[in-house]
């Protein structure tokens, strides 16, 4: 299956709302977040956007780049605003999720995105060192254009 069967469900402008566990990285909190995913390079990559913005004004922003291998799955490289040099998340779809994990030096992060109805879903566990998995970023985002 190509790129574009892979994500046509998910082509399209989200925004919502997220709920975000304490980390390392910020307290816990709620979030408005926007999200956008679009084909690129004549179909052969899907871009994806996102912006964060806290409770307290403080902002998170990303750009992702999926690619899929019919034999290998779905890669995804973010770059983000914390500027840490991006690692693929790898995976593929199941039950109906896409699910990315990738494992780095500061741990092993799922992501999890999903669709309920119209409704987006974007779930994020880390598993920082002992511990087993933790609910990071749980997030429901309406369609605004695009579907």
């Amino acid at each position: 299956m190509g790129v574009l069967e892979v994500f046509a469900p998910l082509f399209g402008h989200w925004q919502g709302l997220e709920e975000l566990s304490a980390s390392p990285w910020s307290g816990a909190g709620t979030a408005r977040a926007a999200l956008t995913f679009r084909a690129e390079i004549g179909g052969a990559a899907v871009v994806n956007d996102y912006r964060q913005v806290r409770d307290d004004g403080s902002e998170f922003l990303a750009h992702g780049v999926f690619l899929v291998d019919p034999a290998a799955g779905v890669s995804w490289w973010l770059f983000d605003s914390y500027a840490l040099p991006p690692e693929p998340a790898t995976g593929g779809w199941c039950d109906g999720e896409l699910v990315l994990s990738k494992t780095t030096p500061r741990g092993r992060a799922e992501h999890r995105f999903g669709l309920d109805g119209d409704v987006l879903t974007y779930a994020i566990d880390v598993t920082l060192g002992d511990s087993g998995p933790q609910p990071f970023l749980r997030g429901r985002y309406g369609a605004l254009s695009g579907h």
